[in-house]
């Protein structure tokens, strides 16, 4: 059974799996570095851009047993002790994966979707790749200051790429056939309404009994009653709410989001829920939230979740956690040294000191930029954490 590649370096994603990115691109999973050249989902076929020789390469370097640099995440989190996306997927898709092995041919059974970076919020974990309304924050900064922003321009147009080719999701019922496990992220996956397509399709061919769902979504958008009818169609669905911190420190980081509302669409959702759906909630570690995490936790089991879990930041690389200097590190380590959920993100965040004076730098520039935009401070935020990294002195 495939239980057996989890401590091993075998990834069967792949084999099975695509990642469609926010711009079309396509790559085997959503944390890889890089994608798969000169390929685009609105001119070439799921199918085929799995059969490049890009991809073939690739699942030789697993063949061979080597680690590719693409999968460097995975790596950091397992080497650090903390469960990876490698070792999640080939646990929760066993059932699916049944008798793979790395000899196995290629069948594209998940697929990850992004269907742009159509968003209504400016996430400080996140930027003009994932959200349309950071890339016009960003050509913001540039045009106060009598400039351009370029990146985010490109970012702003190929963000929304399905618009480029009409017919993309008439082509790719094809590709629909064999497919168990639908992955919706964004952006903000209930504001790009063309995935409902997808699943109407997948309805009335007969495949939605077979599939299952998952959405990671930002709390701000419920979706209409007719949404709800349309999966109680299908085999599961999840919709994992994306809780970072609460209150204040919560509109903060996710900007700008309402705290009240977010909470009452929480409730709403689970009122609405069919019994194939499930509720979770998912938090993102940085350096925002590491003074916070027993009060995410506390407002989480009010909620009671089917399922919690806790991911890390790696993008932009300054909040990643393994930055933080050891002064901080340390009171993290006394005030949570028992809270269960959070043990495997202590040990990656104690597995590397990457605190640098460069590092410390671009984090405050960055912090104050998006501040002074928004009129926001952090010091005002996170006292505590502001007198250890004087981001405002």
């Amino acid at each position: 059974m495939v239980d057996k590649y989890i401590d091993s370096n075998i990834c069967p994603l792949p084999w099975t799996h695509l990642e469609v990115d926010v711009n079309g691109g396509a790559s085997p999973c959503c944390l890889y570095k890089g994608s798969v050249p000169g390929v685009k989902v609105y001119e070439k076929s799921l199918k085929s851009i799995q059969q490049t020789e890009y991809m073939e390469l690739l699942r030789k370097k697993f063949r061979d047993g080597e680690r590719p640099k693409g999968c460097q995440s995975c790596w950091q989190e397992e080497d650090a002790g903390k469960t990876s996306k490698r070792q999640n997927s080939i646990y929760k898709m066993r059932s699916s994966l049944g008798n793979w092995t790395p000899d196995s041919e290629p069948t594209l059974k998940f697929i990850d979707f992004k269907l742009g970076n159509v968003c209504n919020l400016k996430c400080r974990i996140c930027g003009s790749w994932s959200s349309s309304k950071w890339a016009q924050e960003e050509i913001d900064y540039e045009t106060a200051k009598g400039g351009d922003n370029p990146v985010a321009r490109k970012q702003l147009k190929e963000g929304g790429w399905p618009k480029r080719n009409p017919q993309f999701f008439e082509e790719l019922q094809e590709d629909l056939k064999h497919v168990e496990y639908f992955e919706f992220t964004g952006g903000e996956p209930f504001m790009i309404k063309d995935h409902f397509k997808i699943l109407m399709h997948c309805v009335e061919k007969g495949y939605a009994k077979n599939i299952d769902i998952h959405y990671n979504t930002n709390g701000t958008q419920l979706p209409p009653q007719e949404i709800f009818d349309l999966w109680s169609y299908f085999k599961h669905v999840e919709v994992a709410f994306s809780i970072d911190d609460v209150g204040e420190p919560f509109e903060y980081q996710r900007h700008p989001a309402n705290w009240r509302e977010v909470n009452a669409n929480l409730i709403k959702f689970k009122e609405m829920k069919t019994p194939n759906m499930e509720f979770q909630i998912c938090s993102t570690v940085s350096i925002f939230n590491v003074f916070n995490w027993a009060k995410i936790a506390l407002w989480v089991a009010q909620y009671q979740p089917k399922f919690f879990y806790v991911n890390t930041c790696f993008d932009p690389d300054v909040f990643n956690i393994q930055t933080l200097p050891r002064q901080v590190k340390d009171v993290v380590v006394d005030r949570y040294h028992m809270l269960t959920d959070y043990q495997p993100s202590i040990r990656f965040m104690n597995a590397a000191d990457r605190d640098t004076p460069e590092i410390r730098e671009q984090r405050k520039q960055r912090i104050l930029q998006t501040d002074k935009y928004r009129k926001e401070n952090f010091g005002e935020v996170f006292p505590l954490l502001n007198n250890i990294l004087k981001i405002y002195d």
